[in-house]
């Protein structure tokens, strides 16, 4: 049988103290409530020695309250009713000696916040320095010196009287914190609402509507209030959807409900730091997930979900359907049983179903439920100016991002493809160019990344600096563009610009010792001939721009052309880098400045570059290339029609001249001391021999040449 002697000697004063906690769990049970709880004793004085418990008691009893313990288990079965202020544990006792007893009372919630001062009669350095690792706050000696031992337990007490004092104010200063954070965001929450012109009041219905089942599930008043914060700040991540999406008038679409699947997560963002108000960041994670497991974000399954999270899907819903919407009108209360129970068991917590159900039949009434609680609506008030600002700048922030790429400072997609169906809907003409970098990847790779981005913006530049503030520009995402030129129609203005572009690039490109490893192909749509909203000139640019891209690349093209072969224009392009190369960069070009696809084409131009130097000859160069003919939709072999080019190619040179191809659809022929006439007839005659052997099988080949003379000869 455990003996604890508990002596309570004059002056000794009665203690209490408060210990708060949240009430609310994760199924509703009662955690811990506010409390006063009062100490036993001043002083637990432990030692296995009935002397040095009479001795310690004289020495203290005039100043303090004692009680007294003679091992480890007596100790702890002493704490589980009993509440000291401090204890003089003994280090070495038989059984659970003192250091293991400490051990487990820091171990403990309810305990490891009792100040400990250890008795031994080990004096030693090493002694000290253990007691104190172990956690003590001081060690007195054995045998007991009184003055020592008053004056040792009086500076700890005093100490954890000031140290209590201080968590006591700045819990008081906490709770002051939270109150004016939890006005703010109640604010905020109010705000949201007005924010969402079709969900008007949604917050504070749904914050009701749980209350209520709380209610019914018999929680207490506290339990109450709390879930109403919860409910009431569920949907406070909806700070970061656009107001286009939340308020558009019809069905969201794919991307646009994406949109809205985000804000749970970013009201657990905001919320998760709030510790005044247990679960408020699950309330608003969880409450789109569904009892069956096909909600989101998570895909969380039954009890998965948290059981706030559940009540407020419940509530939730019931707002959804008992709300207008600008597609449909609000369910009568027949309708919303028969969708509850539908749902029950699928979207929603069966048992929690059955509940709700039996309140709807009693006649709930969400308008006549009463708020479950009150907050400072003085404060409120005088934050709710500040708030609504930081909301507006925060909004507008959040749009901005949306809008502008971060890399180019172009408009985004979503943002451009907004600006650009308002204009059409306003029936404002214009051409779209869809525009594309040409082998970009292979760009990077040779390079590098930051190359590349460099390369991206400085072309982003040039689309502004050609465009006027009417126009729309934006970045699609990786290598490709959007331009909107409002309110130009005319061919022959949309041609200029499109090779302003082509060729502005180009020269900036050369700038950059970059040569013609990476240009731009361009697909036009003009409105509305070619289509009368975005989706058709969106579609119809990016026809073209494919046409380009197996045209040869480095081009434009428009929708509207007639002939496909009219189609491609500037496919001279590529030799005017060629004729640049040997003409004025030889050098730099054999220090390998100039990346082209294929190395055989690299030892071809070496040894070209090498014979123009010595021998000072006339060179032409010819670039063909095969393009579709007029059927679009034609399967075609272009391996086929360029292996017979090739071979038209052989049979109309000399053994002198050099050929090879420059791309999967282009091939490139060096014709060595040849002026521009003799070149063009061996032109033609690659060109006709091509069609006695290919056929005309739905392809056509046309040529551009150029005449590269040797650096000297230019001047």
């Amino acid at each position: 049988m455990i003996k604890i002697r508990c002596q309570r000697f004059r002056n000794a004063e009665e203690k209490t103290l408060r210990i708060s906690g949240s009430v609310i769990g994760n199924k509703g049970e009662k955690v811990l409530e506010t409390t006063e709880k009062v100490y036993t004793c001043d002083v637990l004085i432990v030692d296995d020695d009935e002397f040095n418990l009479r001795v310690a008691g004289d020495i203290l009893k005039e100043k303090y309250s004692i009680c007294t313990a003679q091992s480890g288990d007596e100790t702890l079965d002493f704490l589980e009713e009993n509440l000291p202020r401090l204890i003089l544990l003994d280090l070495h006792m038989p059984g659970i000696d003192g250091r293991e007893t400490m051990r487990r009372i820091q171990g403990n919630e309810k305990w490891k916040k009792i100040p400990i001062i250890f008795l031994t009669s080990d004096s030693k350095p090493e002694t000290e320095n253990e007691c104190l690792v172990l956690g003590a706050m001081d060690f007195i000696t054995k045998p007991f010196v009184p003055m020592v031992m008053l004056s040792r337990i009086s500076r700890i007490m005093e100490l954890v009287e000031l140290q209590n004092d201080l968590e006591l104010k700045l819990e008081e200063k906490t709770e002051m914190v939270e109150k004016v954070s939890l006005n703010s965001i109640m604010v905020i929450a109010n705000a949201i609402d007005a924010k969402d012109t079709y969900t008007s009041g949604h917050s504070s219905r749904v914050a009701k509507c749980s209350a209520a089942i709380a209610r019914q599930l018999k929680w207490s008043e506290k339990e109450v209030q709390n879930i109403y914060y919860v409910a009431l700040l569920h949907d406070i991540g909806k700070i970061g959807v656009p107001d286009a999406i939340l308020n558009k008038p019809s069905r969201l679409n794919n991307e646009e409900f994406e949109v809205i699947k985000k804000h749970p997560v970013i009201g657990n963002d905001i919320l998760k730091d709030i510790h005044m108000i247990r679960s408020v960041a699950e309330g608003a994670l969880y409450h789109h997930e569904r009892y069956d497991g096909r909600g989101y974000p998570f895909g969380l399954t039954g009890e998965e979900i948290p059981y706030c999270a559940r009540i407020i899907g419940i509530a939730d819903a019931y707002d959804a359907m008992t709300s207008n919407r600008i597609y449909r009108h609000r369910l009568s209360q027949e309708n919303v049983i028969k969708e509850f129970e539908k749902g029950k068991g699928t979207q929603f917590d069966p048992a929690l179903t059955d509940l709700f159900l039996e309140m709807l039949r009693d006649g709930f009434d969400v308008t006549k439920e009463r708020r479950a609680v009150n907050w400072d609506e003085e404060l409120a008030s005088q934050s709710s100016a500040m708030l609504s600002k930081a909301l507006t700048e925060y909004t507008a922030d959040i749009q901005q991002k949306e809008s502008v790429d971060s890399l180019t400072g172009l408009s985004t997609r979503n943002h451009a493809e907004a600006q650009i169906g308002e204009l059409l809907g306003k029936a404002q003409p214009g051409a779209l160019m869809l525009i594309n970098m040409d082998n970009f990847k292979h760009f990077n790779d040779t390079f590098g990344h930051i190359m590349g981005d460099n390369t991206l913006k400085m072309f982003a530049n040039i689309l502004k600096e050609k465009t006027t503030p009417k126009d729309v520009v934006c970045r699609l995402g990786g290598d490709e563009f959007v331009v909107f030129l409002s309110d130009m129609t005319d061919r022959q203005e949309v041609t200029g610009k499109a090779q302003d572009i082509l060729d502005t690039f180009s020269d900036s490109l050369e700038k950059m010792n970059c040569g013609n490893a990476i240009s731009v192909s361009i697909g036009i749509a003009v409105f509305p001939g070619d289509g009368k909203n975005f989706e058709m000139l969106y579609n119809n640019a990016d026809k073209s721009l494919y046409y380009v891209k197996k045209s040869g690349k480095n081009a434009y093209a428009f929708y509207s052309d007639e002939k496909p072969r009219d189609k491609v224009h500037n496919t001279g392009t590529d030799l005017v880098h060629i004729r640049t190369m040997l003409e004025g960069n030889i050098k730099e070009a054999e220090k390998g400045v100039f990346k082209v696809e294929f190395e055989d084409f690299q030892r071809i131009y070496k040894y070209i570059s090498r014979s123009v130097k010595r021998n000072h000859q006339q060179v032409q160069t010819l670039l063909f290339t095969l393009f579709m003919d007029e059927n679009e939709s034609l399967r075609l072999n272009f391996e086929e029609s360029m292996q017979a080019l090739e071979l038209a190619v052989a049979s109309s040179v000399r053994l002198v001249d050099v050929g090879t191809k420059y791309s999967s659809i282009q091939y490139i022929v060096i014709l060595l001391d040849t002026d521009i006439d003799n070149g063009r007839k061996v032109a033609d005659r690659i060109v006709k021999k091509f069609y006695q052997m290919y056929g005309g099988r739905g392809v056509v080949v046309s040529y551009d040449i150029q005449t590269m003379l040797s650096q000297s000869d230019g001047e």
